[in-house]
């Protein structure tokens, strides 16, 4: 059976259709033309919302941050915001380009992340631009300073700190009506900065402008201190950290440190920094084998510290001045410096400053042969030690046990060398009790009584005397 389809219809003929009819809009024709001529709302207009609102929500931080600064006007502290992101962004490629680089840029968080601290980035930045474009460069020198401070409480974030300090360099130059003050202080932050981090030869460079800045100047700080005593006093501290950091590869270098270090400690003003500088002038010269020199110093310190009255540096006086001369070969008048410096560290107190003074005094006793009074302090040094060092326990008692040995060492040969039956008589007793009994009952009070029983003089005898040298009673 053949199947015949409808024709197709011709154009502009009207198709009918046998599918049913879709519902009609229920609006009138004339509300329909009212309203085909007006843009389509948007859900956001409909909301309430308009396209701001919308684009802070679909944007990042950076990109809200970045409009915001520029329709308010500010296009430098746009720029200069995002050439710190650049900056950052290529700190860390070149750490990566570095072999076994470990500088730890990549542990710091990236700027561009961190809400608040750009929050504060926009607020001072517009400061600073804001006072550059009114002409006062005071102004935005301040802005770039707290802006510093305020990155200082990170310390991660060292490499801001610097730049907003040489911003703070730049802005001082333009500062024509302080004398300079603003340039001296700027030179200080970042002298303060470098030494921090621990760069003290550069640190030295911007500390030594600052002194240079604030000499003959009437500058004070908000405490009424005056600038050119903080820079000397400053410098002081530098010179010395600089100095004790050279001392092992460069010990001329660090004398001539130290020298500058007890200039500007005199020039502050400060007597106990002085008197420290002096007192570590002594040292060096007296470490490098030079102990006139170190007397000279040491005395000055120890006028110092008299004249302050200050107990505990007297008696380090007392010790380094004992020292220089003990290598000088004055034994007798290391002697007297080493007694003052015992009774000094008995009056202040310190049991551990004491005990090492005592130990001093023995030594040096007992290099002069007097073992008697070595036994004394070293036993007074070992009942005064605070200490769990087990090694310097030990040597202690050491030194004691030898000291005692050389103390009973010319009596007990006198006993062997003699050999009287009264001598052989108290040797075997001693040898049971091991008291000091031994050295007085082994020498004759007389000489008389050493000839009637055939003992030696009480003179003490070396165990090397021959028996016919010891023994008069013998022939």
């Amino acid at each position: 059976m053949t199947t015949t389809l409808p024709p197709v219809n011709p154009a502009g003929s009207k198709s009918v259709s046998t599918l049913p009819s879709l519902p009609r809009s229920q609006r009138s024709a004339k509300q329909l033309a009212r309203g085909a001529g007006r843009p389509r709302q948007s859900i956001g207009k409909l909301a309430g919302i308009d396209r701001a609102d919308v684009g802070a929500y679909r944007n990042s931080y950076k990109h809200n941050l970045s409009l915001e600064i520029l329709q308010e006007g500010y296009v430098s502290s746009f720029i200069e915001l995002f050439q710190l992101f650049d900056q950052q962004a290529a700190d860390r490629e070149s750490a990566v380009i570095i072999p076994g680089s470990d500088s730890g840029v990549h542990e710091v968080p990236l700027l561009i992340d961190q809400h608040d601290k750009l929050d504060v980035l926009k607020s001072k930045l517009i400061e600073a631009e804001e006072a550059r474009r009114s002409g006062a460069p005071e102004k935005s020198y301040q802005s770039y300073l707290e802006l510093a401070q305020y990155f200082e409480n990170f310390p991660s974030d060292q490499w801001l700190i610097d730049h907003f300090h040489q911003r703070c360099m730049s802005e001082s130059s333009k500062v024509e009506e302080d004398g300079g003050r603003k340039l001296a202080e700027a030179n200080y932050n970042i002298g303060i900065a470098l030494e921090k981090r621990g760069d003290l030869s550069s640190a030295v460079d911007y500390l030594e402008k600052f002194y240079n800045l604030t000499t003959e100047q009437e500058w004070q700080d908000k405490i009424g201190d005056n600038l050119h005593d903080i820079a000397s006093l400053q410098l002081y501290r530098t010179y010395t950290c600089l100095a004790e950091e050279l001392y092992e590869e460069a010990p001329s270098v660090s004398i001539d440190y130290l020298k500058k270090a007890f200039h500007m400690a005199n020039e502050g003003g400060n007597r106990t920094e002085a008197g420290l500088a002096s007192h570590r002038l002594g040292n060096i010269y007296e470490a490098v084998g030079d102990p006139e020199v170190a007397t000279m110093y040491h005395k000055g310190y120890l006028d110092r510290c008299k004249r302050d009255k200050d107990k505990a540096g007297i008696g380090k006086a007392h010790e380094a001045l004992a020292r220089c001369q003990q290598s000088e070969g004055k034994l007798e008048e290391a002697t007297e410096h080493y007694k003052e410096f015992v009774k000094i560290a008995e009056e202040v107190g310190d049991k551990g400053v004491y005990s090492q003074a005592c130990s001093s005094l023995a030594n040096l006793y007992n290099m002069l042969g007097e073992y008697g009074n070595a036994v004394e302090y070293y036993q007074k040094a070992a009942e005064s030690m605070e200490t769990d060092d087990k090694e310097r326990i030990e040597l202690m008692n050491i030194s004691q046990a030898i000291a005692q040995t050389h103390h009973k060492l010319a009596s007990y040969s006198t006993a062997i060398l003699c050999n009287t039956a009264k001598l052989t008589a108290t040797l075997v007793e001693w040898k049971d009790y091991r008291d000091d009994g031994f050295i007085e009952a082994s020498r004759p009070s007389t000489r008389a009584e050493s000839c009637l029983s055939g003992a030696a003089p009480a003179t003490p005898v070396a165990p090397q005397t021959t028996l016919e040298e010891s023994c008069e009673g013998k022939k």
